[in-house]
Formats: structure tokens, sequence, C-alpha cells
């Protein structure tokens, strides 16, 4: 017969590396993105519309103060487009047209950018 120590170490051990085992085959799957939230509203000085989780958002540098983003989201000069100069207070001005945002500002700074209608 095996003495009974030799027995229990067999077992921890057994019962140990089955826990690690396992530990090394769970995974946990990666969160999916948000879906895509619309709200629309209307009042007497009219209405809006406004999406979250669209891809028009991003950030661009300046090059000699001046960037273009290629976006197929804007649609026209009547896009709603929020522009806030991440880099210093300075001021930007940003112009949709359609397919592209011109974005003026300061030097080499980076801009944040968001299409909200």
């Amino acid at each position: 017969m095996i003495p009974r120590e030799i027995a229990m170490r067999a077992i921890v051990l057994i019962l140990a590396l089955s826990g690690l085992t396992t530990a090394g085959c769970l995974e946990v799957a990666p969160q999916p993105p948000l879906p895509a939230t619309t709200m629309s509203s209307w009042g007497p000085a009219g209405s809006f519309t406004m999406s979250t989780g669209s891809t028009c958002a991003g950030h661009e540098t300046l090059n000699l103060g001046r960037a273009s983003v290629y976006n197929p989201c804007f649609t026209g000069s009547d896009n709603v487009v929020i522009c806030t100069d991440t880099t210093a207070p300075n001021g930007v001005q940003c112009s949709p047209e359609s397919g592209y945002l011109m974005i003026s500002g300061a030097g080499a700074d980076t801009i944040s950018y968001a299409r909200v209608k």
C-alpha cells in the first residue's frame, strides 16, 4: 500500500494541476461595442436628432494650422460638428462638406471632433 502522506500529496498535486489547467482554459469574451443609439427631440425652436456610437468622431493633429478629415459620414455643410482644441485654449474652426471636414486652428495642436447631426 501507498503511505497516506504520499497519497495526500498526490491528490493535492492532481487537484492543483487540474485547477491550473481549468483556469488557463477559461477566457472572458471581450465586451461587444455599444449599439448605436438615436434620440430625436422637437420643440418650438425646432427639432434635432443626436446619434451615439457612430464612427464620425476622432482627433486630428494640425499641420501649419490646417487639417482635413476625409470620411463619408460628413454629408454636407448643414452637418453639426463639435470641435475642441485639446492641446491649448486656442480657437478652432471646423467646416463640414460632403465627404470631408476642414479644420483650422493654431500650429500643430490636436483637435477632437464629432459629428452631432
